[in-house]
């Protein structure tokens, strides 16, 4: 096993630098083997009242893997038949998940062809800089938050048109519940108004909110973009370039050295727009919606 994630890691290294985390597989779960393969697979269920309910199926599968060898796509199929051939998909609102090293791209045609498609990706962003005040663009305050969870209901549902986020009967509590405890009071967070109403908005989990990330990259430290936010009226008239701007630069005083973000692969405007500030593939989500 040691011998196959060594491999596995020193050829992920070789195509990508900035990749972390592949010299081991993490959390708990069950142990998988398959010739030049090895994996840990774990389900989450998701309560469906929790803020994090809005952003992906209730039950999640997910398989850590890593493959080595001569034919590493493979190895990987291999892995995936034992992974899935093991699971009980009877219940309704499930998906499989496999995070991958986008930059590897040998072994992935194993989860094309079993039905797996790329739907989110993970993009970083090295030395990222910016400016630390723009026109018509201010930190959010406290006083904010109806603002701020109206334009944060408005993302997830725009977002859940591409198959991965799921507007639900708890969101919109959720959503101020969150903001309220977690977001404004702690982290980064920028409102842009155009004729004094809120055209859009920024949130970034700074370096000491983004742990549970910054083993994914190669760098540190790590700050995560986790909201990017522009009313359909103001689209294509900068708003969103100015807000990431003021974000980047505002990290870059803070002293981190890479962004990170998540983006739905299946937007059409998402992955032009991220290319444009600065941001490439790091990771790639496949996923497998599970039929009952």
């Amino acid at each position: 096993m040691n011998s196959v994630i060594r491999a596995h890691a020193a050829r992920v290294r070789a195509a990508d630098p900035l990749v972390g985390g592949q010299y081991e597989l993490f959390g708990a779960g069950d142990l998988i083997e398959a010739r030049d393969a090895v994996g840990r697979a774990s389900v989450e269920r998701i309560d469906p009242g929790s803020m994090r309910a809005s952003w992906s199926p209730l039950i999640l599968h997910r398989l850590q893997a890593r493959v080595a060898g001569p034919d590493p796509e493979a190895a990987l199929g291999a892995l995936l038949d034992r992974w899935v051939a093991g699971l009980r998909l009877d219940e309704p609102d499930q998906a499989l998940t496999v995070s991958w090293p986008s930059r590897d791209t040998t072994p992935v045609r194993a989860l094309a062809v079993r039905d797996f498609a790329p739907i989110v990706a993970q993009t970083v962003h090295r030395s990222p800089t910016g400016v630390t005040a723009a026109p018509g663009v201010r930190r959010a305050t406290m006083a904010d938050l109806e603002t701020m969870a109206r334009l944060y209901e408005r993302l997830v549902a725009y977002d859940a048109q591409f198959g991965w986020v799921t507007p639900r009967p708890s969101t919109p509590a959720r959503i101020r519940d969150f903001l309220a405890t977690e977001v404004l009071p702690t982290e980064w967070c920028w409102l842009a108004e155009r004729d004094g109403e809120a055209a859009g908005c920024v949130i970034v989990q700074p370096p000491g909110h983004s742990g549970w990330i910054a083993r994914s990259v190669n760098a540190a430290p790590v700050a995560y973009l986790s909201v990017l936010y522009v009313e359909p009226s103001v689209r294509g008239r900068g708003v969103g370039a100015v807000l990431t701007e003021v974000a980047h630069g505002h990290a870059a005083a803070q002293g981190v050295t890479a962004m990170t973000l998540h983006h739905a692969l299946p937007n059409p405007l998402s992955a032009p727009f991220w290319a444009r500030r600065g941001y490439r593939p790091l990771f790639t989500q496949w996923v497998r919606h599970a039929r009952p």
